[in-house]
């Protein structure tokens, strides 16, 4: 008995197999009637096979689905392979029926949307409500769905695509998809998955009622599938709905979930959110409308979103919206910083804003918001700023960009300033920016976290009023400022500035109008900064009275490098250069009407000041030399300083002429070279040239009417050489030199009459 069950099984599994191999010629019409009866569109089948494993029935290969004629002329389907289960009951009344199709996992459908609206899909007789005994679930794993709308396929489809329709009463069917969409114009996409579970109700209805999850996904990738230049957005985002009605008129309820939301160059978010959503999908127009569940009417929440989308799978045209009504300000902060504003992390904020925005892809985004009650702060500095107060401050956007109409913005108690500007939301996102005032601190300059001021940025104190613009990273502006301080490198105490006009634009600077005092020296003048020059610092100043002693005093930082106690002791050498002396540029003008040091005094003294680095030229030197109420001795020439040693270097060549000198006048021509500052110029002071002289009472008995001499000067000791002097009607030539106790002698010949030598007390 066990042998003969074991040959049938052998013999059953073998005509199975043997079935796959044997085509059923004769069956290919009668299954292609009983397809066409069941999906209302002409089949064309290849081969038809014997199908004896799991249900009963048939396979069939390179079947060809054809269109309904109102929907097109591409086939409705391609599927390689098909198995059919046979409806046993319709056997003996000799119409073959079928009970399943299968579709296999290489099916290719297309769903086409007619230009009457209706879906191709629609005309299935198992949703029109075609004869129950005729119609057979149809199952699907692994294929693909496309769209066309008329002759024109969408860039969208599903793939990995399965289907599950099982018909219940006359034109009902319990229907389950899943699906990963997809584009054509795109590659390594993650748009996750969706899936379908619901009912179709019969043709007097036409209702579908169905459930709609759509798997975690990125959000990046979701957001370029509705627009291709996407967000820069990432994070996950998930869907869960409810859909119940006509195709016409589906009504959605439902949440979308998001989690890790990011820009690429921020930092995520914490935790995850979760919204409530309703709506209604159109899906013959293609049209979708959903808003946040608190967004309607009389919602008291504080924000509330809207999304609006048509042709969303041929070309979309969408557009999102989110309404705010007292929402808080430091929330709509976070909004916006993690949307991508450049906004500082230490920025606090209180108040409220309410208003609407809304974005969509032609027009970008659009609306209007108020603030109210504003208050901006930013922490965290040495010296926290003073907040800014803004009772109300109106934001208009479009155009791309974002505008604040002219508003009052008060900082601590007594000081204002009007402000307005514009913030463009697409790269490289520019800010143009206003700031008025009728008088400000420049330390409350800093509450608004801008790049600093030129000018304001180097005083410490001090206030000013007028306008400043800053537009693509530059500053322009006219405006005054009084009683500030300035740290200058090269000063020994900061500028005191009582009052100068300054306008700026572009990169370039110019104070005009300039009343400074730096220590005991006050002075007038002019600054210009223009950076692309080759001596970008110019300057025009005017002093009107200035004692050396003060003037070495304040210029120290720059003449001299010394170190300490210390390392003089052990010679270690001068103090490092500094970089802002290495870097200095500068060309200008310099004029005191009188400069004292002791008994010796300058007037109307001018110059042009040629700074590079280590090295500085006055050139062009002029000044009177006064003595008593007496002014008629005269400096001309050029002076080169060398900042390149502990103590500067000086060098003067030029004239000096109308010396008064025992009861005559002296010119000196040449060069004289000395080093350091004050008693020290003196020790140092080295030099060569030549003079002349007239009408000099040399001595009691020797008053010469003119006389010349080349000399060198070490310290305080003369050397005259090649002297030539005119006595009366003799003429005397030989060489000179000062004693250590100060007296100058000159050693003369009178040709024929021997030497002659005089002394003079000096």
């Amino acid at each position: 008995m066990t042998k003969r069950i074991a040959l049938a099984l052998a013999l059953l599994i073998a005509l199975g197999v043997a079935a796959f191999y044997f085509p059923l010629d004769f069956l290919r019409k009668p299954m292609a009637r009983a397809l066409e009866r069941s999906l209302g569109r002409k089949v064309e089948v290849g081969n038809v096979y014997l199908n004896l494993f799991g249900a009963p029935g048939l396979t069939l290969e390179d079947v060809t689905i054809h269109e309904d004629p109102r929907a097109g002329i591409e086939p409705f389907a391609y599927v390689a392979s098909l198995k059919a289960g046979i409806s046993l009951m319709s056997l003996p009344r000799r119409r073959l029926l079928l009970s399943s199709l299968n579709l296999g996992d290489d099916a290719d459908i297309n769903l086409v949307k007619t230009e009457s609206g209706a879906w191709n899909f629609q005309w299935l007789p198992i949703l029109e409500g075609g004869d129950r005994g005729a119609l057979p679930s149809i199952r699907m794993r692994g294929g693909r769905v496309n769209f066309k709308f008329g002759d024109t396929k969408s860039v969208f489809y599903f793939s990995d695509a399965d289907l599950d329709v099982s018909p219940y009463g006359k034109g009902s069917a319990e229907i389950r998809f899943g699906g990963a969409p997809s584009r054509t114009d795109r590659s390594g996409q993650d748009f996750g998955h969706l899936f379908v579970r619901g009912n179709w109700s019969g043709p007097a209805t036409r209702r579908l009622d169905a459930t709609v999850e759509w798997e975690q996904c990125s959000l990046d990738e979701l957001t370029r599938m509705i627009d291709p230049r996407g967000f820069g957005v990432q994070g996950v985002v998930s869907l869960e709905a409810q859909l119940g009605g006509a195709l016409a008129a589906l009504q959605v309820h439902g949440q979308i979930k998001a989690e890790e939301l990011h820009r690429w160059d921020q930092l995520p978010l914490p935790g995850s959110w979760a919204l409530p959503l309703q709506g209604t999908l159109d899906l013959t127009t293609q049209k979708l409308q959903l808003a946040s569940a608190e967004s309607a009417p009389d919602s008291q929440a504080p924000i509330a979103l809207e999304f609006h989308g048509q042709d969303f799978l041929t070309k979309p045209v969408w557009n999102a919206g989110v309404r705010f009504d007292r929402l808080p300000l430091a929330a709509l902060i976070d909004i916006a910083r993690h949307a991508g504003l450049a906004l500082p992390d230490t920025l606090a904020a209180e108040g409220t804003v309410s208003g609407q925005a809304s974005y969509t892809q032609q027009a970008g985004l659009s609306g209007a918001l108020e603030a109210r009650d504003a208050v901006l702060k930013l922490p965290g500095t040495e010296e926290t700023p003073e907040p800014l107060r803004a009772p109300l401050a109106r934001i208009v956007i479009g155009d791309g960009a974002m505008h604040l109409e002219t508003t009052t913005v008060a900082i601590g108690e007594k000081e204002s300033a009007e402000v307005e500007g514009d913030y463009t939301l697409e790269a490289p996102r520019a800010l143009n920016l206003r700031i008025s005032t009728r008088g400000m601190s420049v330390a409350n300059m800093r509450s608004f976290g801008l790049a600093a001021i030129p000018v304001l940025d180097r005083a410490a104190q001090g206030s000013w009023r007028g306008w400043a613009q800053y537009r693509g990273g530059e500053w322009s502006g006219d405006y005054d400022l009084q009683n500030a301080r300035i740290a200058v490198d090269g000063l020994a105490e900061p500028l005191h500035v009582q009052s100068a006009s300054v306008k700026l634009s572009g990169r370039s600077a110019a104070v005009s109008k300039l009343h400074a005092r730096v220590g005991q020296i006050a002075f007038t003048g002019a600054y210009r900064w223009e950076p692309d020059a080759i001596r970008p610092h110019r300057f025009e100043i005017a002093i009107a009275k200035a004692d050396g002693a003060e003037l070495a005093r304040v210029l120290a930082p720059t003449l001299e490098r010394e170190r300490g106690f210390l390392a003089r002791t052990l010679r270690l050498g001068p103090a490092p250069t500094p970089e802002w002396l290495k870097k200095r540029r500068a060309d200008g003008t310099l004029a005191i009407d009188a400069l004292t040091a002791g008994n010796f005094s300058l007037r109307n003294a001018s110059a042009r000041l040629l700074w590079d680095g280590l090295v500085m030229r006055l050139a062009d030197f002029q000044a009177r030399i006064a003595e008593g109420n007496s002014d008629s001795a005269s400096v001309a020439g050029d002076i080169d300083i060398s900042l390149n040693s502990r103590a500067s270097h000086f060098k003067f060549d030029g004239a000096v002429a109308g010396v008064p000198y025992k009861g005559g006048w002296l010119d000196f021509e040449g060069s004289l070279e000395t080093d350091g500052l004050g008693a020290q110029m003196l020790e140092t002071a080295r030099g060569e040239g030549g003079l002349r002289g007239r009408a000099i009472a040399f001595a009691p008995d020797a008053e010469f009417r003119s006389a010349a001499a080349c000399f060198k000067l070490e310290g305080l000791q003369w050397k005259l050489s090649d002297v030539e002097v005119v006595q009366g009607g003799d003429f005397y030539t030989g060489s000179g030199a000062s004693q250590p106790d100060g007296k100058l002698v000159l050693d003369l010949v009178r040709p024929g009459r021997g030497d002659v030598r005089f002394f003079v007390e000096d």
